[in-house]
């Protein structure tokens, strides 16, 4: 009986391609994150009458309940807003927008934006942004969301107490962030995964902090809009360092 190779696969008018398929795909993600919002947003604007007590006092009971669901409100708008934007930033439906900034101007917003929360978790938080760092032509937008995810992660998977390190510098590709931690770590396997959509390591502290996933594959696709490369490494029980190095004002 001799070896047979199975004639190729015909296609009709109704098979679906994969940019047809991808397409389908934008359309459900659109549509999803709008029905989604809409509830959110009404949600949201009650419990912040509530939260300013706008509809009458309320007990301690009461506000931590309100407290509660406005916290709860803000995490569900914020993976609804990740979900749309890796979407988009994948599918290539997020274009760069560069403008002329200066990186002191941003790392200083970013320092500002997690102050409380490195307090709240009794961390360190260093920033080290020297003076004459180049000037950036950049999509601040999605350079800042970039740093912020990497920042983000750094403080959720380190043990109260610990430290993370925010150093710029110029480097011959122009401008390099780095981020360091002393948290948790990873081991190589899941270091290898970095990027995925929803992965999530299996440490303690992992499991035991709300995440989705989408912070890594998200920075990952806002350096590479912006032009840039971003590298880690990571040792469990140790800490990981996240660097992104993009490109100077020419």
């Amino acid at each position: 009986m001799s070896d047979q190779t199975p004639p190729p696969a015909q296609t009709t008018e109704n098979t679906p391609t994969v940019a047809s398929v991808e397409d389908m795909y934008m359309k459900f993600i659109s549509v999803m994150v709008h029905e989604i919002r809409k509830p959110m947003t009404s949600i949201r604007g009650y419990v912040d009458m509530l939260d300013k007590r706008l509809v009458g006092e309320l007990n301690d009971m009461q506000g931590q309940f309100v407290s509660t669901v406005r916290n709860n409100v803000l995490s569900m708008e914020q993976l609804v807003t990740d979900i749309s934007d890796i979407s988009k930033l994948r599918a290539g439906r997020l274009k760069a927008e560069p403008k002329m900034d200066v990186a002191k101007n941003i790392l200083l917003e970013v320092e500002k934006k997690f102050a409380e929360l490195a307090t709240q978790r009794q961390h360190a938080l260093e920033f080290d942004i020297p003076q004459g760092l180049p000037i950036l032509n950049i999509d601040k937008t999605r350079y800042t969301q970039a740093i912020i995810k990497i920042v983000d992660n750094a403080i959720k998977y380190t043990n109260p107490g610990g430290t993370i390190k925010i150093t710029a510098s110029a480097v011959p590709e122009g401008l390099q962030v780095l981020v360091e931690d002393n948290g948790v770590g990873m081991q190589p396997e899941e270091l290898a995964r970095l990027g995925e959509l929803f992965f999530r390591g299996d440490d303690e502290i992992v499991l035991n902090t709300k995440g989705y996933g989408l912070g890594i594959p998200i920075a990952m696709e806002c350096v590479k809009l912006c032009g840039g490369r971003l590298f880690y490494s990571s040792e469990k029980g140790v800490g990981s360092k996240f660097g992104i190095v993009v490109p100077a004002m020419s």
